[in-house]
């Protein structure tokens, strides 16, 4: 356990408001650093009990007088307002003048001791020869997603391969069957940069500020906005950042806080690689559902949900101390003591966009038994057409549950719930050593969808995992798996439903309501018509210090909703179309309900026009303070990121969104 001391002390965390410099050249800033954030945080100080007193109060008293007549000086630039966004001069591209000579390039990779690549699609060798045994390979492995990771030349969803006809995709459902056409690099960068070392990303950062080349950085791919690549960038691919550690005892750099049983992993680590060091150990990692992901990346910078979530909260609550490079290619070790505002905006304002994370330190918690209830049954289905908002069965199941929702989250329960139009997959996670507990708290549950009259129920059973390792196993059966599949394309939008919605049954029959006119009208206009109802949020993890830069709704909220569905090169581009607007107008009815809400940053839909505020609500505005501090010039720039540049920035050409013609990654030979 995390000893006394994790929460920040009070002479960390109360009255300093000039910026100094560490010993080794980092800025160093205490705590104050916005005037909103400062001021909640110290109410919420004054009522805290053992903080309670007369140096607190002076503390309060004299931080807000000052903030009142200094609105902004807590910070060397103001707090810029939505409308404001940053220029990126990084759009040099093959054939201009400003790229650089092949003698730069040869120069370069010496400098990074021969790191640099260049791309080779992974599907390649099925253009080539379907029959030859390396297509074989290929094909046997195109779904599966820790096999995708361990090249650049794959992302984890067609989508982000491909740049308007450009691409290398073979037919998901049908891999090894023979292909025609030409393997084209899509919006896969021509050449990347395997890196190994800090050394080496930073005198990467240098070689694009000095030519205005588009920087790029991918850890594993798995990424539903594409924000992991960019057509004719230089990507910088972090998977073989393998570094993993264990710290009984930990003290973060310029800290006086001292924690016990902390991890380190490098930005390449994959959950499952994660939880496979750490269980001989005696430790539970917050992972999410997928083993392919990387812990590090966009899941641990944006957010981080899983099944251990609503007892731990999120990946982000649980980081301590990041190592970073900058945009000024400086090697930099962040904390809350050193670089609070840096390391603020890194837990939970995205990856990819403030530093190249080269490690990541955070709170591991003692392994306890998984618990499960899982639950899966088809539904009787209507003579004649099915209109689901008519589906009693589907009105009484999702009723249920969201009457449930509320004890299952006293608990520390998460959920993953998939109700599809003829069937539905429930399961219920407890990590708790009382193996007996989750039986007692989804008895009401498990009553109601037992006796449910004309359920075919093909599994109904309880379940004890001593290991997470155990439990992800589970999780790969066929009928669980398929509902995160990989190596097709896939489309998503996602909303937060707020705690209130629990709390009354007209609530709850709005939500009931919005749930089936979802998937009613996902199932009519060829979006399949599943919804997925997460539970797996961080509703006991108050952030009291405004510590993270999460969107403050996911802490308010009991579920995630995501509407989804897939296409592979199957598809037909209008139908392709038809799917996407499909999914962004099925998540309507939960807009609808949650006026001003959002989602999660990392699964919501791409196309989102009121990005700043779905994706990162109130924050939005003090990470773009951050973000302009360290990254002035924009060079780390990603879609509908903090700062991101607009739709008429030629980088995002491969998006259908995009105001420019699609611009393909353009083939270039080998550096030598």
């Amino acid at each position: 356990m995390a000893s006394i001391e994790q929460k920040p002390l009070l002479e960390e965390k109360c009255c300093n408001f000039d910026d100094t410099h560490t010993s080794d050249g980092s800025l160093r800033s205490e705590s104050i650093f916005e005037t909103r954030s400062t001021r909640n945080s110290l109410r919420r100080i004054i009522l805290l009990p053992l903080l309670s007193g007369l140096a607190v109060y002076a503390c309060y008293t004299l931080c807000t007088q000052y903030l009142s007549r200094h609105p902004t000086s807590c910070s060397e630039e103001p707090t810029p307002s939505h409308s404001e966004s940053i220029s990126s001069n990084y759009t040099c591209i093959p054939g201009q003048a400003c790229w650089p000579s092949m003698t730069e390039w040869r120069a370069f990779n010496q400098s990074i001791n021969g790191r640099l690549r260049l791309t080779v699609p992974w599907a390649e060798p099925c253009f080539s020869n379907s029959t030859s045994e390396d297509c074989t390979k290929v094909a046997n492995h195109y779904g599966d997603g820790i096999s995708r990771t361990a090249q650049y030349g794959a992302m984890e969803f067609l989508d982000w391969e491909t740049c308007g006809n450009s691409h290398c995709a073979l037919n998901s459902f049908n891999p090894g069957e023979p292909i025609s056409g030409t393997c084209s690099l899509g919006r896969l960068s021509t050449y990347h940069v395997e890196a190994r070392s800090g050394l080496e990303i930073s005198k990467t950062l240098d070689f694009v500020r000095k030519h205005g080349v588009r920087v790029s950085i991918k850890n594993t791919g798995h990424d539903y906005f594409g924000r992991s690549n960019a057509a004719n960038s230089l990507a910088i691919w972090t998977r073989n950042l393998k570094d993993t550690k264990y710290h009984k005892t930990f003290q973060p750099k310029g800290c006086h806080t001292h924690y016990e049983n902390i991890g380190e992993i490098g930005a390449g680590v994959l959950a499952q690689e994660a939880w496979e060091f750490f269980e001989p150990l005696g430790m539970l990692v917050t992972v999410g559902a997928v083993g392919s992901v990387g812990v590090a990346g966009g899941f641990g910078q944006g957010g981080g949900h899983g099944p251990l979530g609503p007892m731990y909260g999120l990946m982000v609550d649980q980081a301590v101390e990041f190592d970073v490079v900058t945009a000024d290619g400086q090697e930099r070790t962040i904390n809350e003591c050193n670089d609070p505002r840096l390391f603020w905006a890194m837990r939970g304002g995205g990856g990819g966009n403030y530093a190249v994370l080269i490690s990541y330190k955070f709170q591991l918690h003692p392994a306890v038994p998984i618990n499960v209830y899982s639950f899966q049954a088809h539904f009787p289905m209507p003579e004649g057409q099915l209109d689901i908002t008519e589906s009693r069965v589907h009105r009484d199941i999702i009723r249920a549950l969201a009457t449930n929702q509320r004890v299952f989250s006293d608990f520390g329960i998460a959920g993953y719930n998939f109700m599809l139009p003829d069937h539905m997959v429930s399961l219920q996670i407890m990590p708790s050593e009382d193996s007996e507990a989750i039986k007692n708290v989804t008895s009401s549950w498990n009553n109601f969808l037992t006796n449910y009259p004309g359920l075919n129920i093909t599994e109904n059973t309880h379940y004890s995992f001593e290991k997470f390792s155990q439990w992800h196993d589970f999780t790969e059966r066929p009928e669980i798996a398929r509902n995160g599949p990989v190596g097709l394309g896939l489309i998503e939008a996602g909303r937060f439903i707020p705690k209130d919605l629990f709390n009354s049954p007209d609530n709850i029959e709005q939500l009931v309501n919005a749930v089936v006119t979802a998937m009613q009208f996902s199932y009519t206009n060829r979006g399949g018509g599943s919804a997925q109802l997460y539970a797996t949020g961080p509703d006991n993890t108050p952030d009291w210090y405004g510590k993270t830069s999460v969107n403050p709704i996911w802490r308010d909220s009991l579920w995630e909703v995501i509407m989804g569905a897939g296409w592979t090169t199957k598809t037909p581009p209008n139908i392709r179309t038809q799917i996407q607007n499909t999914i962004s107008a099925s998540i309507q009815p939960f807009k609808a309900l949650t006026p001003g809400g959002g989602c999660y940053m990392n699964e919501g839909d791409w196309t989102e026009e009121n990005w700043q505020q779905t994706f990162f609500g109130e924050e939005y505005d003090r990470l773009l303070a951050v973000k302009k501090r360290y990254d002035p010039t924009g060079l780390f720039n990603c879609w509908k990121c903090v700062g991101w540049t607009g739709y008429d920035d030629p980088m995002y050409s491969c998006y259908s969104q995009s105001r420019k013609a699609p611009v393909p990654s353009v083939p270039l030979g080998p550096v030598g």
